[in-house]
């Protein structure tokens, strides 16, 4: 039996009382299986599975807006819950009251995170939940967390320093940008610093910000996740892929039919919890990649992701977040003046890039304080920092694509 096959027929049991459970206990999710025409009794195996459809995030979504907050797919009083988190959408996330909820400790191991390691934790802890996420999982490990969140870097480098922080957790550019301002204010991060591992994720990391962090006398290590499933895929010490966790069931699967694609071919990461509070079964998370075939030498006994191979749709991530069209459309709806733009992600210094270019109507008194009003209005409504460009008409013609992603991952 192939490693996919004993993989899938292990955790069959477990998904299969997951169904059962949501059936009882979740509207929401009883409604899905309803209008399905299934009932628990006909999904007796790995492949049954493919006879509910996944569910989208643009379903979920409308499920939560009918249904406040989490579409009737929460499977405990809400008393019981330690967060509600937000994500983009937006979307609601709710955390139990549980040891390491979102389950990354065993991503963290593999990244060599140890009892006493002090740990910086570079990602927002406003309303979405991945600062939290990984702060409960250090909870678990016994490392002391530094809730750095994004910015105030020269308050970071003073904590480095002076705490002896050990490892990371965040972007991998951003810890680039980090070291890259220590090395620029005249220390020595390698001497200075006592930073020695770093883990990873919600962007992509190209083999050359690898080896430029490596420089640094890192060990880098990557993850992959969301914030409705948590932890997905995490690599080992031979750092060849993404190991699926053991405590969630990942599939590939077909983005429009929804069944598991062969072997060998790419599909869409389809995840289904064993969650004891919140419905999550066969979600799409619009990511897409591929099964790598052979067993892992490191003996872990799930397969592996060839890490995130695209996006179905038309979204695309920027600094580890989402963006998508109709965000943006929603955005620039407040602004009369404006009569086309485009969005131009690029890439500079491993660092993203996002530039708005924008037409208007006609030319307003004060061009620069225009620019202030899109730029606030594109960071409360998308949560990015832009640059704003005014063009002349010409230059973005009605066919124009609203999204253009010119980075390349080498």
């Amino acid at each position: 039996m192939d490693l996919l096959t004993a993989y899938q027929e292990q955790q069959f049991p477990r998904i299969h009382k997951a169904i059962r459970r949501a059936y009882r206990n979740a509207p929401g999710f009883r409604a899905r299986m309803e209008a399905a025409g299934l009932r628990p009794r006909d999904l007796q195996t790995p492949v049954d599975l493919s006879r509910l459809p996944v569910l989208r995030k643009d379903d979920l979504l409308q499920r939560q807006q009918a249904d406040p907050p989490f579409g009737g797919m929460l499977m405990v009083p809400m008393e019981r819950l330690r967060r509600i988190f937000q994500s983009p959408g937006p979307l609601y996330e709710p955390e139990l009251g549980a040891p390491d909820p979102w389950r990354w400790a065993p991503a963290l191991r593999a990244a060599g995170f140890e009892p006493g390691d002090r740990v910086l934790i570079a990602f927002s802890y406003h309303l979405t939940p991945a600062g939290a996420m990984f702060e409960e999982a250090l909870r678990v490990l016994g490392c002391p967390a530094i809730p750095g969140g994004i910015g105030q870097q020269e308050l970071q480098l003073q904590a480095l320093r002076t705490l002896r922080i050990t490892a990371y957790i965040g972007l991998p550019s951003y810890l680039y940008n980090l070291l890259e301002r220590a090395r620029a204010a005249g220390w020595d991060p390698q001497r200075d610093f006592y930073l020695r591992k770093a883990f990873v994720t919600a962007e992509p990391l190209p083999s050359s910000l690898r080896q430029d962090l490596q420089r640094f006398g890192l060990t880098v290590r990557q993850g992959y996740g969301t914030a409705e499933c948590g932890c997905l895929g995490y690599e080992c010490e031979h750092e060849n892929g993404l190991h699926v966790p053991e405590d969630a069931y990942v599939e590939l699967c077909d983005p429009q039919t929804g069944a598991p694609v062969p072997p060998g071919e790419i599909g869409e990461i389809v995840v289904t919890l064993f969650h004891p509070a919140y419905a999550l079964i066969r979600f799409g998370t619009g990511d897409l990649s591929r099964w790598l075939p052979e067993p892992c030498s490191c003996g872990r006994p799930t397969p592996r992701l060839m890490g995130i191979l695209g996006r179905v749709g038309e979204a695309v991530k920027v600094r580890g977040m989402f963006l998508h069209p109709r965000q943006m459309e929603a955005v620039f709806a407040r602004f009369p003046e404006v009569q086309a733009y485009q969005a131009v992600v690029d890439r500079e210094a491993h660092v993203d890039r996002l530039i708005l270019r924008v037409v208007l109507r006609e030319g307003p008194a004060d061009l620069e304080a225009m620019r202030a009003r899109l730029q606030e209005a594109i960071r409360e409504g998308l949560r990015f920092q832009a640059e704003v460009i005014f063009i002349p008409p010409e230059e973005l013609p009605p066919e124009s694509p609203r999204l253009v992603d010119l980075r390349r991952w080498e």
